[in-house]
């Protein structure tokens, strides 16, 4: 975990696997793929035409740069010469090499693709809802939901593009905001999304020495990278695209926070976590469940509803205080029903208290580069500064009232 890779503190991947509970135990497969599905090389939505790619937000398609260590020729080359669709949006470079996929009758599932449909529809002359969703109409949906994740990102926090312009000024003057546009990134983030797991695993050996086969999210010298791949969640009982689509919001809310400021991942635990919970419940709650509990029986669980759970933690005296979250190192110090609690202390900051979370965040996000022994103190300082500051609250003041805020939203 406190690793270096590539000029950067890589992040492992595993903190969000695991609050996913997927639990893979295939040995990995370096074997070339043979079995992908081919398809076009040209765009069939929009052939190419610059303003239906305008239209989409789609800056360039097919080779482009990747990071500073490698282009997207060297993605495919490590990838074994597998398809792969590369699409580059306002913020993002995307790789996928998602198959065709036949939506499975989910409602909710249903409804959000709808959704996504109709948007397009409005922007993709003559587009009509297909049945199955093939490799390229997957890629475009995964630009359109990486580009949302970034705008709702930025205006939860009241971010703005002209906070990364005249940056050497701003350092001198003490309000380091990073290195470069992509908020504090001098390259936008980077999300290589696979069909299958030995198509991932060669990816992340060969860029980041790591055995793994599943999903991954790390620093690049100029940017932040995630890795993701279907089959894992296939061969965990998770067969719907939703729950890519769930996993994958969260992992992403995750590298723009610790992209924000470019901070060395000052921001603390329960803000990393809590966010990504806050942004992937947006999508479907009952992907985002199983380190507070739950059978996987969504007909009968409805542990994936977490609102009364805090309700009742705070009425029964049992919720995690904000002095022990303060001092959360890593995912390991974070019991599973405390998932609950972090997500809902992001939910009391972005709604009621969503006036001040721009300036928390930037006070929470000051770069801190000591990854020494006094790094967590470091942190723990920040935080308590941080609160003074935009709130002119101790953390037991913090307690009462987000308890009190709690028991007043979550009354069921």
């Amino acid at each position: 975990m406190n690793d270096r890779t590539q000029g950067g503190r890589r992040t492992s991947w595993a903190a969000l696997l695991a609050f996913l509970a997927l639990v893979l135990a295939s040995p990995l497969a370096h074997a070339q793929d043979t079995s992908l599905e081919d398809f076009d090389e040209v765009d069939p939505y929009t052939k190419g035409d610059p303003a239906s790619l305008e239209r989409l937000g789609i800056v360039r398609t097919g080779s482009m740069p990747w990071t500073e260590t490698h282009t997207s020729d060297g993605v495919r080359e490590t990838l074994g010469g597998v398809p792969v669709i590369f699409l580059e949006t306002e913020h993002f470079r995307i790789a996928s090499t998602l198959e065709s996929y036949k939506p499975k009758g989910d409602a909710i599932e249903k409804e959000l693709l709808e959704a996504e449909f109709a948007a397009l529809k409005k922007r993709l002359r003559g587009f009509k809802a297909p049945a199955k969703l093939d490799p390229w109409l997957r890629a475009h949906l995964y630009a359109q939901r990486c580009e949302k994740l970034y705008a709702d990102f930025t205006r939860a926090f009241g971010i703005k593009e002209e906070d990364f312009l005249s940056l050497e000024a701003k350092a001198k003057e003490g309000r380091s905001m990073g290195q470069g546009p992509y908020l504090g990134q001098k390259s936008k983030y980077t999300v290589l999304v696979t069909e299958s797991t030995s198509a991932m695993s060669r990816y992340l050996k060969a860029h980041f020495q790591v055995e793994l086969e599943y999903s991954y999210r790390a620093k690049w010298p100029d940017g932040y990278f995630l890795g993701i791949n279907f089959e894992a969640f296939r061969q965990n009982g998770r067969e719907f695209d939703v729950c890519l689509h769930t996993a994958l919001i969260g992992a992403l809310a995750q590298n723009l926070l610790d992209g924000y400021r470019d901070s060395h991942q000052a921001p603390p635990n329960w803000l990393r976590y809590g966010l990504a919970h806050w942004f992937a419940r947006k999508i479907d709650t009952r992907w985002n469940q199983w380190n507070a509990g739950g059978t996987g029986d969504l007909e009968a669980d409805k542990l994936h509803i977490w609102e009364p759970r805090v309700y009742g933690l705070v009425k029964n005296e049992a919720c995690t205080s904000w002095a022990k979250m303060m001092g959360w190192k890593g995912y390991e110090d974070i019991q599973p029903r405390e998932h609950m609690i972090a997500w809902a202390a992001v939910d009391w900051v972005l709604t009621a208290r969503a006036d001040t979370a721009r300036a928390l965040l930037f006070e929470l996000a000051e770069p801190v580069n000591d990854y020494g022994p006094e790094r967590p103190a470091k942190l723990l300082a920040q935080q308590e500064r941080a609160f003074q500051k935009v709130w002119n609250q101790t953390p037991a003041e913090l307690d009462k009232a987000f308890g009190a805020w709690v028991l007043k939203t979550y009354r069921k």
